[in-house]
């Protein structure tokens, strides 16, 4: 190799690493900025509600979850003005952390913008303090089937108030035992809910998200706005206790860069091109009937961050021939 092909190399690569010192300078950038929860309440901005309001409900296997993958239920909230709730399944499994992690939930939930609706545990829970569900694993769902099924009507009754109109759980191989538990019980709950409303011809939209674990069909890629990424990061942010063990949010904007190249395709077909945007969510859009979970019509599809987002025209090209919204 001559000189003058050896410096091309060098500057060719010092040039790259420079790069990505600006990755590593933005993350060290991040872990200046402060975690919560805040001392003084940070409440997003309010918005006018439409008339027929969409109610959406996102279960969140545990505190944060709401604020990491939350991207599409942020965006309903903002941009189709959906009342958005998130219903904290569990407050983790340390009981001593289960209030300081409520505090900080508490205070992501303001930042976002979502209700905040903890289930009373028919097992644990006391009176007048809500903690969450327990034992909500693929495991628990095997080996106690009578407690499984009174935290299943536990979350069906939650269901009953609200009527959400589309509903956010993982992916029933997202890895975390957690995750995976939270998955079975919001189906079986959600088909219950509808059995006991005489709702039989019924369907309910199930957004799934995935965390830990990527899931094997995703059917719809949704670009996320830096705005509402920045939302994201701020909530939390606010779960300083879990932020600090683990900085997700950190790496959270790197994770929705990663999406774009994988759902791409994956959502696409092999080799489709690329979507020309920084940050996304990919999801599988599936339903919930009375009998239970209803595979969503083949085919797959994308929504733009700048694109405008109506929910149910995005269901609709999911529903399978026969049943309608």
């Amino acid at each position: 190799m001559s000189d003058q092909e050896s410096a091309a190399w060098q500057a060719r690569c010092e040039a790259w690493y420079r790069y990505l010192e600006g990755v590593m300078r933005a993350v060290e950038d991040g872990r200046r900025l402060p975690l919560g929860p805040s001392p003084t309440p940070l409440n997003a901005p309010p918005v006018a509600r439409q008339g027929s309001e969409l109610c959406v409900a996102f279960c969140a296997p545990h505190p944060d979850d709401e604020s990491l993958s939350g991207a599409l239920a942020l965006r309903l909230r903002l941009e189709q003005r959906a009342r958005a709730v998130n219903i904290a399944i569990t407050l983790g499994s340390d009981p001593a952390r289960k209030v300081p992690r409520l505090r900080e939930l508490e205070s992501a939930c303001r930042v976002l913008g979502f209700e905040l609706v903890v289930p009373l545990d028919p097992k644990t829970g006391t009176a007048g303090q809500p903690m969450g569900l327990d034992a909500i694993s693929p495991e628990a769902r095997r080996s106690d089937s009578e407690t499984w099924r009174a935290r299943v009507d536990t979350l069906s009754k939650t269901f009953d108030r609200l009527h959400p109109d589309v509903v956010f759980a993982p992916h029933a191989d997202d890895f975390n035992t957690t995750h995976i538990g939270v998955h079975f019980l919001v189906v079986e709950a959600l088909a219950e809910h509808l059995k006991r409303n005489g709702l039989a011809q019924a369907v309910v939209p199930l957004v799934e998200t995935e965390f830990w674990h990527p899931m094997a069909g995703p059917n719809l890629m949704v670009g996320v706005p830096p705005g509402t990424v920045a939302i994201q990061l701020m909530a939390a942010a606010e779960h300083g206790g879990e932020m600090t063990r683990n900085p997700y949010h950190l790496r959270h904007a790197c994770r929705l860069m990663d999406n774009v190249r994988r759902g791409s395709e994956v959502v696409g077909g092999q080799g489709a091109a690329a979507q020309n945007f920084d940050f996304a969510e990919l999801h599988r859009v599936a339903f919930v009937t009375v009998s239970g979970l209803l595979d969503p019509r083949p085919g797959g599809r994308f929504v733009g961050p700048t694109e405008p987002i109506d929910f149910k025209s995005i269901a609709r090209a999911f529903l399978p021939e026969g049943y309608s919204l």
